[in-house]
């Protein structure tokens, strides 16, 4: 079933490591089949003329499912079209709703706005250095637990998270509570119906958004530790979280109430943690089954570190980590797909589209399109680096989303995710067994569906 494609454009050299993915679908599958794949993996619903085509319309029972995989129909829809497309697909709201509420994350129209006004301001990229510490403590306790065969998957979770939840509350949180919320999280993504059956045949929202008693579970149990953090913090002042409590309304109010506070919590401890551990988790794989990738790894950091850990102001010297990065998000987007649903009837390129139909981009076609990329599917972190000859497409890669919505914490998790990979290559030695094969599933996120595990041994 698992097996690893040639590249079917640009040239394919020996040098080239071109990761195991699916099994394509021999044509588009019927409504039946789709709704069942989506269940446990949006990725099988494609064959392989999916990469390049230009739109992929689906009919359900009630409604409409566009696909654009084109950037300029991209930049027509998701900005251009903010107005129309700005709230998040039904399918996804009620896939994320038992987790974060109300959040910014989830909301359109002046109450994002306001909220989104508030996240720019505590996330803006000149405010990055003041977290370096976080992350350097971060990669130290990380490469300190690891040794012999690691599912790095959960590591890099917890992770993340804990880098998170100290800068919302300060740098005594414990990590224990960020490994029960990656667990929990996990628990909860695999448990969860990320499509709305309800919607789906048409009927009317207020019964839609049935999800599994196992799902419930682990929605709770996020809200939970998000709560439990909230109260241990107090009063206390400093963090990201003084500020959004302090946050208030435009008549002065405080701006988020107590379930609201959780809400917008609960988002930046996943949304912050998630796209970094799911990157840092495929391409510490990439690295590991690529050595001339490893090597100029190696060069590059003992250029410029030494042996040391990174200080922020080292990052910008740090272009072939960032680019493996960078890569590594391209073959393995952490969000697999950006859905909208349409407020009002529209047409998108040649298609029309109705009222409350959904418009996506999959990621996971986009970045592998034979016309925007090179031998689309060979791993070459070199094509993100400053001089390459051929620049990554204008909306056509997007890790982060792109336009209004586009993630107010890039900045955050790039310096994180490049931190991490350097300080961790030049304490371990990383490799995989020759027959492990990853699994990548698209529900929510892109993670490998039955974990990472690698092998570590530590530097002299």
């Amino acid at each position: 079933m698992w097996h690893a494609l040639r590249a079917r454009r640009g040239r394919v050299t020996a040098a080239d490591f071109i990761p195991p993915r699916p099994a394509l679908a021999s044509g588009y599958p019927s409504l039946g089949r789709a709704l069942h794949a989506s269940v446990r993996d949006i990725l099988s619903l494609f064959p392989e003329s999916g990469f390049d085509r230009r739109l992929i319309p689906f009919r359900t029972l009630a409604r409409r499912v566009l696909v654009v995989n084109e950037p300029e129909l991209i930049r027509q829809v998701f900005i251009g079209g903010h107005a129309q497309y700005g709230a998040k697909s039904q399918h996804f709201q009620q896939a994320l709703v038992p987790v974060i509420g109300d959040s910014m994350f989830l909301n359109s129209g002046a109450v994002w706005a306001t909220r989104r006004e508030v996240m720019a301001r505590m996330l803006h990229p000149s405010r990055t250095g003041q977290f370096h510490p976080l992350f350097t403590r971060g990669a130290e306790e990380l490469a300190e637990s690891w040794s012999g065969e690691v599912d790095v998957a959960p590591g890099f979770a917890a992770a993340t998270a804990l880098a998170v939840m100290r800068a919302l509350f300060g740098p005594d949180e414990p990590p224990e509570a960020a490994a029960r919320l990656a667990r929990a999280f996990a628990t909860y993504e695999s448990s969860v119906l990320a499509v709305d059956f309800a919607h789906v045949i048409g009927l009317p929202r207020a019964i839609s958004g049935w999800q599994r008693r196992a799902a419930h579970r682990a929605a709770s149990e996020v809200r939970a530790i998000c709560a439990e953090r909230i109260a241990a913090a107090g009063d206390t002042p400093g963090g990201l979280f003084a500020e959004l409590r302090a946050a208030c309304a435009a008549d002065g109010a405080p701006l988020l109430d107590a379930t609201q506070l959780v809400n917008e919590v609960a988002t930046l401890l996943l949304a912050g943690s998630e796209t970094s551990a799911n990157a840092l988790t495929w391409a510490f794989y990439l690295v590991a089954r690529h050595p001339p990738t490893l090597a100029r790894l190696r060069q590059e950091h003992a250029q410029v570190l030494g042996g040391r850990t990174p200080e922020a102001e080292d990052l910008p010297a740090l272009p072939f980590t960032r680019a493996v990065i960078q890569e590594a998000m391209r073959l393995f987007p952490p969000v697999p797909y950006l859905s909208r649903q349409a407020a009002e009837p529209g047409q998108v390129a040649h298609a029309a589209v109705g009222r409350g139909d959904t418009v996506m981009a999959i990621t996971w076609l986009l970045h592998r399109k034979g016309e925007l990329w090179d031998a689309p599917h060979a791993f070459r972190p070199e094509r993100f680096l400053p001089d390459a000859p051929r620049k990554p497409p204008r909306f056509g890669y997007l890790p982060f989303s792109l336009g209004p919505r586009v993630c107010a914490g890039a900045a955050f998790a790039m310096a994180e995710m490049t931190v991490f990979l350097a300080t961790l290559l030049q304490r371990l030695d990383v490799s995989v067994d020759p027959g492990f094969v990853p699994v990548p599933g698209a529900r929510l996120t892109l993670r490998p569906q039955n974990g990472m595990r690698l092998k570590f041994t530590r530097r002299g």
